[in-house]
């Protein structure tokens, strides 16, 4: 991991929050400390129930082992090349930043926080950078105007208001 200013390449996918940082070496404790033992010892029982041709239980275990395994690799690999970006604090949006909006055709706000792509989670108000909305906001200051390309359509985009801190619950509505 190394921390990165606040000039870095949008497109750039090792980019991450500092809070994003956190949930993915969380989630790698738990598959490492908890989810391998729990699974071994699923394989201990199913091993002592037979052969594998004879024991479908056992073919499943495996193969949800090795899902667990490589999401485990895949987790290592986002933490050990991760590069967390500390949010601007001199208003314009950017990473780790929330970015209050309203659509100027249908007059309705949504809140987003700009993140890293291996953060991002739309339906829980978080946009990759890399997404249109995300690489849209990137620079925005509050009452800027931006119109955005979508796979659904141009939108138009009022900024409300930009703040870094801490998760705020997101609202979403655009």
């Amino acid at each position: 991991m190394s921390a990165v200013g606040t000039e870095y390449d949008v497109e750039d996918g090792q980019l991450i929050t500092a809070d994003g940082f956190e949930r993915l070496r969380h989630e790698l404790e738990e598959l490492r400390d908890v989810r391998r033992r729990e699974l071994a010892e699923r394989l201990r029982e199913a091993r002592a129930d037979g052969d594998v041709a004879d024991n479908p239980a056992l073919l499943d275990l495996l193969d949800e082992h090795a899902q667990l395994e490589r999401r485990i690799a895949v987790l290592e690999s986002q933490i050990a090349s991760a590069r967390v970006v500390t949010p601007a604090r001199d208003g314009a949006a950017g990473l780790g930043t929330f970015v209050r909006v309203r659509d100027t055709a249908t007059g309705e706000v949504a809140q987003y926080e700009l993140v890293g792509a291996v953060e991002a989670d739309v339906g829980n108000g978080r946009v990759s950078l890399g997404a249109p909305v995300g690489r849209a906001l990137v620079g925005r200051r509050k009452g800027d105007v931006v119109e955005v390309q979508t796979p659904r359509g141009t939108i138009v985009l009022e900024v409300l208001a930009v703040s870094a801190g801490s998760r705020q619950p997101a609202r979403r509505a655009a």
